[in-house]
């Protein structure tokens, strides 16, 4: 039994610690009892009048309220803990907790104890979470009518209370009035002691109507016991007048010892446990006609050795859950075993069909696993081991020469371990057993063992396990860890960031692949997305390594697939996705033909020759030319094969395409990518002229002969022919290389022809081309003394020849024709004077 100096000194200690986490300032000054501190609230809005609050029991008196005891009978008080609903905060362990072993257990019958039933019940543990006064106010839902929970050492209680005032005559009593008020209280286990704390404040106080702050509240938390248990009595109640609770700026604080309370007696514990069971019940107490209301707190006490060996007190209307985090790696291998076990028990062994792990809340139905502690039920407690190991034995080859351990879920360390199947065969649950890395079962018995502790999970104690990423155990962001291999770690692939890059050449891949006990198989895989033409394709510069290139030929959306395969089955193997988005390249285009500057005939076609090149190997192409003149472009014909190409077209000019002009070739591939190559050129028509030509009964060749390009000039002084003679005659023809004008003069300074009949003096015809036009003109200065000048006609010398002067024509190959004589006679035909274009 703890003397009074030593309870008085643990309160203190407590006094302390919670005020150094709740930023409370402890006053020596005490009123009825109640410790005080500076803690202002703020105002709370005005609410109506009411009954009790929500979930508070209602009694006519103090007294009444504790004659009645605690609302449950011991059975149901018994069963709290195992059926409880209440979530508090996780127990979390951090990741480097040293958690010792105690080194004074032998073996069971040869058969070596787990370590979650060897951790030394000594062993330091971190500080449970505790509510301050502000985070049990902040965190009470509006609706909750009974306590909650931060954890198996914290509770939390709030409720808006509405104190009726009352104006009594002869003729009886009336409603006069209502103060409310906020009524906080929290509550600290202990892991240390059999004792238990509560603290509370009063604050928000809104008197409505007539309602005297001078009418008085009575306050009292009281213990009541289950069963052969007892409680020490409380030092309440405390009375104040409302305007005095409203005063106060501190806490009062209740504590009760259990040092001396007999166990409670109920058949669900173990005697030697010497577990208690009990209530804390607040009582608040008005005027007569008023009443009291009460809200009743659940607890439980214990000395079970095997935890800790001063015993504890604990909140035991709270789910107990042991959570295994996934992204823990120094207990990976048992994470994933208990992941496969709930969520493809089908898979594990032992193979039976349809069989079930308990121990996993979020399945219906649910099923919580019962902690057993070996020392009470040895028998037991070696057969889960046995059928586990020869489980291990028959299924995992190597096993058990090779180090492994043989996990087993549930654990041994619960009724519902490996024997559950076998002593009851009717049963839908069953376990699973796996040969895993013998650290990462030594470290995750540490850690339940060290949870057992913790959380005080006594002999027969329900729990979950959850098993989940981080230490809450939650989801692992929208993706499902890896199952468990049969006797190896699955590959971890990553296939790297969403990478871009152009068609044609290499992107980059930055994947990853590790494994810790295997050299996996490696493999890329493409494949197009929507929208990518047909016939494209994507080569890897190494398919087999995680870090590589891909290079494909056409633009678009690939999704690339890293598979990893480490050949022991199911789940590998492991894949892991990237997209590639490839854009598209334009092709480069050269002209080949004609060459800058060449010159070009119009009255022929003009070929123009294209070739291009394009990495986008997958590409089709048009080709368009655009040779400058108002005849728009013309569509090439294109020849191709993958990468590259030619591109064909031809134009006439024409007699309206004289001049430079500027050749441009387009090819545009079916993405739109486009290329766009130029050519100066400089169109022209051929140009001739001569003096004289005979044609009928006698024959005489154009005298002379001239035509160009290249440029001519051919001058004769006199010149006899069969047809008469010819005097000082002289043709030129020039083409211009830099703009394409083509002149032809032709210049005969006088003719007598047919023996004289006819005479004609002073002949010039000229021809000239160019982007500005065609001009044609001759000039005739006589014939047979008669003038004549430019104009155009013909007329008759004595009825033997037909002279036609300044004629314009155009021949049957399309040359335009200048002709500054013609005369037909009997048979006969003589030109004077021509020049042509074309």
């Amino acid at each position: 039994m703890a003397t009074a100096a030593a309870r008085t000194a643990r309160l203190v200690r407590h006094l302390i610690a919670f005020t150094a986490v709740a930023g409370l300032t402890l006053s020596t000054a005490t009123t009825s009892g109640a410790d005080t501190e500076d803690n202002a609230a703020p105002p709370a809005p005005s609410s109506s009048a009411g009954d009790a609050p929500p979930g508070w029991r209602a009694f006519g008196s103090y007294e009444e309220a504790v004659d009645a005891g605690p609302s449950r009978t011991l059975e149901e008080a018994a069963a709290v803990q195992q059926n409880s609903t209440n979530v508090a905060e996780p127990t979390v362990l951090p990741a480097d907790l040293d958690v010792p072993l105690r080194d004074d257990v032998g073996t069971l019958d040869d058969f070596p104890y787990d370590d979650e039933d060897l951790v030394d019940p000594e062993m330091p543990l971190p500080s449970p979470g505790m509510y301050t006064f502000e985070s049990c106010r902040a965190d009470f839902p509006n609706d909750r009518e009974r306590p909650m929970y931060k954890n198996r050492y914290a509770s939390c209680l709030e409720a808006r209370v509405p104190y009726k005032h009352y104006r009594c005559a002869s003729l009886g009593c009336w409603h006069s009035g209502t103060t409310w008020f906020t009524y906080t209280q929290i509550g600290f286990g202990h892991r240390d002691g059999t004792w238990i704390n509560f603290w509370y404040q009063l604050t928000d106080f809104d008197p409505q109507l007539d309602a005297p702050q001078s009418n008085e509240l009575s306050i009292d938390i009281v213990c009541d016991a289950q069963g052969q248990a007892t409680c020490p009595p409380g030092a309440g109640p405390y009375t104040r007048s409302l305007a005095e609770w409203d005063a106060e700026t501190g806490f009062t604080n209740v504590g009760f010892e259990l040092d001396d309370s007999p166990p409670s007696g109920d058949s669900s514990y173990r005697p030697e446990d010497h577990v208690s069971l009990h209530s804390a019940r607040t009582i608040l107490e008005g005027e007569p006609q008023w009443g009291a209301f009460e809200s009743e707190t659940t607890f439980r006490c214990d000395n079970a050795r095997y935890l800790t060996p001063r015993g504890a007190c604990i909140f035991d209307d709270v789910q107990s859950v042991h959570y295994i985090d996934l992204l823990d790696n120094s207990i990976l291998e048992e994470a994933l075993h208990v992941y496969a076990a709930y969520n493809n028990p089908d898979s594990t062994y032992p193979q039976i069909p349809n069989k079930r792990i308990p121990g996993d809340q979020s399945v219906d139905p649910a099923k919580r696993l019962s902690r057993m502690y070996w020392g009470y039920d040895p028998t037991r407690y070696r057969l889960n081991n046995q059928t586990a190991r020869r489980t291990c034995t028959e299924e995992y080859r190597g096993y058990p020469g090779d180090g492994r351990d043989c996990d087993e879920f549930p654990y041994r360390s619960t009724y519902e371990g490996a024997y559950w199947g076998v002593d009851h065969p009717d049963d839908p649950y069953s376990y699973s057993a796996s040969a895993i890395n013998a650290d990462h079962n030594e470290k995750a018995g540490r850690l339940l063992g060290a949870w057992y502790l913790a959380d005080r999970i006594l002999h027969r104690d329900r729990f979950w396990v959850q098993v989940g990423c981080g230490p809450f155990a939650e989801g692992c962001g929208g993706s499902e860890p890896p199952g468990l291999p049969g006797d190896n770690v699955p590959p971890t692939v990553d296939a790297g960031p969403d990478v871009s890059g152009v068609e044609g050449s290499a992107i980059t891949l930055a994947g990853t692949v590790t494994d810790p006990d295997d050299t996996p198989t490696i493999a890329w895989s493409v494949t197009p997305g929507p929208g990518v033409d047909p016939g494209a394709t994507c080569s890897f510069a190494n398919a087999a390594a995680p870090s590589t290139t891909i290079t494909c030929t056409d633009d678009g959306p690939f999704t690339v697939t890293l598979t990893a395969d480490d050949g022991h089955g199911e789940p590998s193997p492991v894949s892991d996705t990237a997209t590639v988005t490839v854009t598209n390249v334009a092709p480069t285009a050269q002209i080949t033909a004609p060459a800058s500057g060449e010159m070009i005939n119009a009255r022929k076609p003009a070929p123009v020759n294209v070739t291009f090149t394009d990495p986008g190997t997958n590409d089709t192409h048009t080709c368009r030319v655009d040779y400058g003149d108002d005849d728009g472009p013309v569509e090439g014909t294109v020849t191709q094969q993958a990468g590259s190409g030619t591109c064909t077209a031809e134009h006439v000019y024409g007699f309206d395409g004289l001049g430079p002009r500027t050749i441009t070739a387009t090819i545009t591939d079916d993405d739109g990518g486009a290329d766009s190559k130029s050519v100066d050129v400089v169109v022209y028509v051929p140009g001739a002229g001569f003096a004289i030509e005979a044609t009928g009964l006698l024959e005489v060749d154009r005298t002379p002969d001239v035509r160009c390009p290249p440029d001519d000039a051919q001058s004769t002084a006199t010149l006899n022919t069969l047809v008469g003679r010819v005097g000082a005659l002289n043709v030129s023809c020039t083409v211009s290389t830099t703009t394409g004008r083509t002149e032809v003069e032709t210049s005969v300074a006088d003719v007598t022809l047919l023996n004289g009949l006819v005479r004609i003096t002073d002949i010039q015809s000229t021809c000239t081309a160019d982007a500005e036009g065609i001009e044609r003109s001759s000039l005739v200065g006589t014939i047979n003394g008669i003038p004549i000048g430019a104009g155009s006609g013909s007329l008759s010398v004595l009825g033997l020849a037909e002279v036609a002067y300044n004629e314009s024509t155009t021949d049957t190959e399309g040359r335009l024709v200048q002709n500054a004589i013609r005369v037909r006679a009997a048979g006969q035909e003589v030109v004077v004077g021509n020049c042509r274009l074309g």
